[in-house]
């Protein structure tokens, strides 16, 4: 939560229990950015990350009238939304492989390397490590994600995900080794 906006997520979440339209489009604003980012790390393909947020928001004021202010509204939110870009991204998958017998896989576009352009060279990094998280299992990918790109602690991961602090430690370990195999020999550094 920005520590300058003037009303807490509890005002606006009881004022959209009320009905008001103007606290959920504040609630949403506010939010957004931080749902969009999680859904796009584990969803993986950027032309079904919006679909996905969609879908997220779409629980999240359905489901807002049985929430408990006394509960953090983030962290509740993030569960919400790791959940639901978990089950999009199983569903979409299997439709994916369901459409793609072929062995075409979308997303592993050529890149023109240029040394000299750091951009670039940033951006092949970002690509490959995004296609290495698309290799591990959707648990893994959604623990290293938490942890590493959204900076929770394991305990909030644990209640995130709804398991253990020992099965998110497991989960971080495996994508981190399954990510240096992956990744071994394909990046320079």
């Amino acid at each position: 939560m920005n520590r300058q906006d003037p009303v807490p997520d509890e005002a606006l979440i009881e004022a959209v229990q009320e009905g008001d339209r103007n606290a959920a489009a504040w609630l949403y604003n506010r939010h957004v950015d931080r749902v969009h980012r999680i859904c796009y790390r584990i969803v993986l393909d950027p032309s079904q990350v919006q679909d996905c947020v969609q879908e997220v928001w779409l629980k999240v004021f359905r489901k807002l009238g049985r929430f408990r202010c006394d509960k953090s509204f983030a962290a509740w939110l993030n569960s919400v939304t790791a959940n639901t870009a978990i089950d999009y991204y199983r569903k979409w998958i299997r439709q994916r492989k369901h459409i793609n017998s072929g062995g075409i896989h979308p997303g592993t576009a050529a890149a023109d390397e240029n040394p000299g352009n750091r951009q670039l060279d940033s951006a092949l990094i970002q690509e490959r490590i995004r296609d290495a998280l698309e290799t591990i299992s959707v648990n893994q990918r959604t623990a290293f994600i938490l942890r590493y790109y959204e900076d929770m602690t394991i305990a909030e991961i644990a209640q995130t995900l709804g398991c253990t602090e020992g099965a998110v430690r497991t989960h971080i370990r495996r994508s981190l080794l399954a990510l240096r195999a992956k990744l071994a020999g394909k990046i320079d550094v």
